[in-house]
């Protein structure tokens, strides 16, 4: 009796130490591998190199993974010092497909560095893949990056007069380069959405920005009431248009701009979109002289006095 219980008791130990152990090798062997990695340059400018590293992650299994998550390390060739780190969540992948993971992680332009991408599921490390790269200093600069964007517009109505509606405008200007800024030439206008027409313009600076901060710039435009407006901030450099941004300023109540829809246009009151006149100093000359209220009427009286005068003397004569 006591050597079936024995038996017994060891057969149960052995199942529970096989299932156990097919547990254990089910759970470390996880249906989520890297591919593969692309490494290539967003942007470079004369100090940094903003890297764009895209990671293939595919799912081998039979059924949907867990919650998948990536650590892309940057260390200095040389000293081996983390010089740069981001995490970047992937999601669930489903059975046999594969998903790319941009993720992006600045450096200097001087040196090497060994990259490092880590893939994790459900907060378990699986996966690590390392490459090396070198001779990043002899990528070319991209001259027209200023590190300045255009963060946002906050529109503000300041007054309406005759139909005309003036608008201020706060742009929010980051610079994300490594030194202060230029102080740059900014056009601001203002387009009517249907027909495209040009309501107004105007041009200011960016100012000088230290790096890493936000400031905003304010300016005023006047558009006609009535209308939708696609309002447009563009940053130049020289000659040159080197950032751009937009917002969307609604006057009309009973329609929406559809941002990727086509739009139906309305009556157009192109007499709107007239410049007002502005003011101008004329110089000596009959061709420039400006005209003088009640000029004229002045002038007609001094004609009827001359032609009273004269009858009258013809009637004394």
């Amino acid at each position: 009796m006591r050597r079936k219980t024995r038996i017994a008791l060891l057969c149960t130990i052995l199942i529970i130490s096989l299932m156990t152990c097919g547990c254990l090798r089910d759970f470390e062997e996880s249906r989520l591998t890297i591919a593969e990695t692309d490494i290539s340059p967003e942007r470079v400018t004369s100090t940094d190199v903003l890297l764009n590293v895209t990671t293939y992650v595919e799912n081998r299994g039979d059924g949907e993974s867990g919650e998948a998550k990536l650590i892309l390390k940057a260390f200095d060739s040389a000293s081996g010092l983390l010089v740069g780190e981001t995490t970047t969540s992937a999601g669930s992948i489903d059975k046999d497909k594969t998903l790319p993971v941009s993720q992006l992680i600045s450096v200097g332009r001087e040196g090497g560095y060994r990259i490092d991408v880590v893939l994790f599921e459900e907060d378990r490390r699986l996966r690590r893949q390392s490459m090396q790269i070198s001779g990043i200093g002899d990528l070319t600069p991209n001259i027209h990056d200023i590190g300045i964007r255009i963060q946002e517009m906050d529109f503000l109505v300041k007054n309406v007069t005759d139909s005309r509606v003036v608008i201020g405008v706060d742009l929010y200007l980051t610079n994300e380069g490594d030194s202060t800024s230029e102080n740059l030439s900014m056009l601001v206008k203002a387009r009517e959405v249907d027909a495209g027409l040009l309501a107004d313009k105007v041009w200011i600076t960016t100012g000088s920005i230290k790096k890493e901060t936000t400031i905003i710039r304010s300016c005023e435009i006047a558009v006609p009431d009535g209308y939708n407006y696609i309002v447009e901030a563009l940053i130049w450099k020289n000659d040159t248009i080197v950032e751009r941004g937009e917002g969307v300023v609604q006057l009309n109540p009973k329609r929406t701009i559809p941002k990727d829809e086509e739009i139906v246009s309305d009556k157009i009151r192109v007499d709107d979109f007239m410049p007002e006149p502005e003011s101008r100093d004329y110089g000596e000359g009959t061709a420039g002289m400006k005209k003088t209220p009640g000029f004229t009427s002045m002038l007609a009286a001094i004609t009827i006095m001359v032609a009273v005068l004269t009858r009258i003397r013809r009637r004394e004569d």
